[in-house]
């Protein structure tokens, strides 16, 4: 099952395929946006964000079980804007933005000690980095760094605390999507810098990268430019949900077939949606 966590919204949403449908499941505890999701040990956390007045370093969990929340202890760092990944157990927080500075700080929270630490930070910093999990690594793909965005995507060994570069995309990507399936990682759509202007480039064009050679090649587009999407893994196919296109927050769920390089509409969200996280439940709830 596929959650969705909505832009500025308390509203949490499934989706099941069986059905091809989304219902609402849950609520979160207050407003948030920008923050980062994640399920660790079959729990979902929450991390930081913006709540439209002041950048958050609080995390909450919610158990689907008996579908409630607990407040976690906090991150060091205040963050919105940041991604959050699962490497091997851990959960990490990565960059963002606290508010003045963008950020290259990286916090891992264990669930056994229940303590978040600092780890290597990024080599660049960046708000809206996509971030995933590949072959044992965690990858930071994109983002902003204040002055522009970027190409340059970093990998962290966590054996060796260590951010290395990789091969760079095609183009600069800011708020774009990432998944992976198949042991490649996919970038879908971005933005240009810089976001204020009214001519901003969002893109449809997706990446997919291969860490054995280290090089991106295109794939097939998605039907609609657009930046903050929520991407998914359902099966084998890639799931891109929502986002926005300069104009409209979309309603438009996209999924991809690698094997032949095709997407295919499923059915819309109820609302149009941005910059939501999306997470997928292995057990159901």
């Amino acid at each position: 099952m596929l959650i969705g966590f909505l832009n500025c919204s308390w509203r949490i949403e499934k989706y099941d395929l069986r059905s091809n449908s989304w219902s609402t499941v849950g609520a979160l505890t207050s407003r948030r946006l920008q923050f980062g999701a994640a399920v660790v040990d079959d729990k979902l956390y929450v991390v930081g964000g913006r709540d439209g007045l002041k950048t958050l370093n609080i995390v909450e969990c919610y158990d689907f079980k008996t579908k409630s929340w607990t407040a976690m202890p906090s991150m060091s760092t205040h963050r919105h804007g940041l991604g959050v990944g699962v490497l091997g157990g851990p959960l990490y927080a990565v960059g963002g933005h606290d508010g003045w500075t963008y950020l290259s700080a990286v916090e891992r929270w264990d669930s056994t000690t229940r303590l978040w630490s600092y780890v290597a930070p990024l080599n660049t910093q960046r708000s809206t980095a996509a971030v995933a999990v590949l072959n044992d690594r965690l990858y930071a793909v994109g983002g902003r760094d204040g002055s522009s965005c970027l190409r340059s995507v970093e990998c962290f060994d966590p054996h060796r605390n260590k951010w290395t570069f990789c091969a760079p995309m095609s183009i600069r990507r800011g708020g774009a999507g990432v998944g992976v399936i198949n042991n490649y990682l996919f970038a879908l759509g971005g933005h240009d810098a810089p976001i204020l202007n009214p001519g901003v480039s969002r893109f449809e064009c997706v990446e997919r990268y291969d860490p054995r050679t280290d090089t991106w090649t295109l794939v097939a587009p998605m039907k609609i430019g657009r930046d903050a999407i929520g991407v998914g893994i359902l099966g084998d196919r890639l799931i891109a949900v929502g986002g926005y296109n300069g104009q409209l927050y979309l309603k438009i769920v996209e999924a991809y077939d690698p094997q032949t390089n095709e997407w295919e509409e499923l059915q819309e969200l109820e609302d149009g949606r941005a910059g939501m996280c999306v997470v997928v439940v292995k057990n159901g709830f």
